[in-house]
């Protein structure tokens, strides 16, 4: 058999086994999905008396539980399980990506159930937040402890992760291809066609034990529609651009509450109960804030609502939104997006058949509730192609494919020129983590220096003199020394430049002259957890060939050294995909 044959051989083998880890991953990711909604229906009953119906529920009890049941949950997170899982904080999709940049796709085997526990209680207690971020972040945990159990390349590795979200995703809407195209659109900065195969295979293992637990129901009761007039393409136009403009207040509204808590110097532990008393006081006004809000938004698909309710709704959600979510419970913002969005069209519908009486289908103010949502899920997240699909597979009805599509442009439009990032790149940025587009960028992001110094280095006393530190540049194959004291710390950098400068010298003063004397004292250095993204930024511009590499906490104790060759090599391993020799 040629080399050429075992080579084929080798990576169809490798594929089917890429293929079947990712229905492992699915099949997980679906199973925790299912549980995790019967735990929620099963908490949700315990704590408020009714699974589905908060807006009742709420109605039915004294004010004093309405505002501690929120108080008392976020208590238990800030001062019992944030500070035991730090990581467990927020929406969840954004800590993914952070995970996929920062650190190569490696999740905590804590986080799982952490992140599951916190979403549990924020929204048994009605946080104003949504199921699928966290999900999304449990489902890549297992994509990733997948990833590490096989030991899979770096590559393969952030796929898997992305295979755990789709999954996730899949089995919360009941919508494989919203799933498939959320990893794709979202969590993989930069998708390749090359992993649709294991992301597709994972979306559809997670929708078939949905199905199997859950029955093949979509998400939302939606009556049939249909667009019966092509003059209100201009309307969901307008929709779309109101929803972009909306989506920015969000962003912005929950940016606002985390700067006020910080201006306010408001202890960590205790703002998701500042966050509950004030859901709770809006609940008082508004109950119809309290939890997902997947039943306001089928009253709001039914026409149930009128529209002065829907403004106070409105206006009540995203108060109550913004102070969930920048206090710190545990949720995600895909929910309260389709809420927003479901009012919005709605209440444009209701308008245009008050403008329009006659002229328009009597079900068009669903249609409009439906684009609504796309469009602020384009919106909040920028990803339209998964706000359509979304949207689209809860009633495969093609004839809401056209008004989707102008929904969601026009609203993804409006946020990437007068915003610019989504909602997850915002909360990444304030935390200070940069978001590049760009698959060579984002795979030198995950390649540690640890794994490419060399920790066996040349080094010299400070105190050699010359005619030594000469003999041994000629002898050595890289002549580029760590330059230390009596107590091996290192007090700088001596290489061929610097002694091109005072060879000179080599006569009587040759052993008068000491290395201390002639080594660059002003050293840049890097460190072992640093990316090789920082490296090439340290290399860029400067006539430097080694960069020292030393301890994080002693910034004199050099570990080793990373050489310019061996970042370049490192480059082309891993992004040009050749050997230099």
């Amino acid at each position: 058999m040629s080399g050429e044959a075992i080579a084929q051989r080798i990576v169809r083998g490798r594929l089917v086994i890429q293929l079947l880890a990712a229905v492992v991953i699915g099949f997980v990711s679906g199973l925790l999905a299912v549980a995790f909604r019967f735990l929620l229906l099963q908490g949700t009953e315990v704590i408020w008396g009714a699974p589905y119906n908060l807006v009742a529920a709420a109605q039915g009890l004294p004010a004093y539980a309405v505002v501690s049941i929120p108080v008392g949950a976020g208590l238990f997170l800030g001062l019992i399980l944030y500070p035991r899982a730090p990581e467990t904080r927020g929406a969840g999709v954004a800590d993914v990506i952070e995970a996929m940049v920062e650190r190569g796709g490696d999740i905590h085997h804590r986080t799982t159930f952490y992140k599951m526990l916190a979403t549990l209680v924020s929204l048994s207690c009605g946080a104003s937040v949504g199921r699928e971020g966290p999900m999304v972040h449990i489902g890549a945990s297992i994509g990733s402890a997948v990833a590490r159990l096989l030991r899979v390349a770096q590559e393969w590795k952030i796929v898997f992760l992305a295979c755990g979200a789709a999954g996730a995703i899949a089995a919360t809407f009941n919508a494989p291809m919203a799933g498939m195209l959320f990893a794709a659109e979202i969590i993989l900065i930069d998708f390749q066609v090359g992993y649709l195969s294991q992301i597709a295979v994972s979306a559809i293992t997670a929708t078939v034990v949905s199905h199997q637990f859950l029955g093949d129901l979509p998400t939302f009761d939606v009556p049939s529609v249909s667009l019966v007039h092509y003059w209100e393409i201009p309307v969901f136009l307008l929709l779309g651009l109101l929803a972009g403009a909306l989506s920015i207040v969000l962003i912005k509204l929950i940016s606002r509450v985390e700067d006020s808590f910080n201006a306010g110097k408001v202890p960590l532990q205790f703002r998701p109960a500042v966050g509950g008393f004030i859901l709770g006081a809006v609940a008082l006004w508004c109950p119809h804030v309290l939890g997902v809000g997947y039943f306001t938004i089928n009253q709001a698909l039914g026409t149930e609502l009128i529209p002065a309710l829907i403004v106070t709704i409105l206006i009540a959600k995203f108060i109550a939104t913004a102070c969930c979510v920048g206090s710190g419970f545990s949720g995600g913002i895909i929910a309260p997006s389709l809420f927003l969005g479901a009012l919005i069209g709605s209440l444009c519908g209701l308008g245009v058949q008050i403008l329009a009486p006659g002229q328009v289908d009597p079900t068009s103010a669903t249609l409009y509730a439906m684009v609504g949502m796309a469009a602020m899920f384009s919106g909040t997240t920028l990803a339209p192609i998964t706000a359509m699909f979304t949207i689209f597979e809860l009633t495969y009805n093609f004839e809401i494919i056209l008004p989707l599509m102008v929904g969601c442009i026009a609203s993804l439009t409006v946020v990437q020129t007068g915003y610019g990032i989504s909602i997850y790149e915002t909360s990444l940025v304030r935390k200070g983590v940069s978001i590049v587009r760009g698959r060579d960028v984002n795979l030198l992001r995950s390649l540690k220096v640890a794994s490419y110094m060399e920790s066996d280095f040349e080094s010299i006393s400070q105190s050699l003199p010359l005619k030594q530190v000469v003999t041994m540049a000629q002898e050595s194959e890289y002549p580029h020394f760590v330059v230390h004291d009596k107590d091996k710390l290192m007090v700088g950098m001596l290489s061929m430049h610097d002694l091109k400068n005072c060879l000179g010298e080599m006569g009587e003063l040759a052993y008068l002259v000491l290395a201390s004397e002639i080594m660059t004292r002003d050293v840049i250095t890097i460190t072992p957890d640093d990316n090789l993204e920082k490296a090439f930024e340290l290399f860029q511009g400067k006539n430097i060939s080694t960069l020292p590499v030393v301890s994080v906490y002693s910034p004199r104790r050099v570990k080793g050294v990373l050489k310019k060759s061996e970042l370049i090599r490192a480059y082309s391993r891993n992004v040009l995909r050749f050997d230099v020799q």
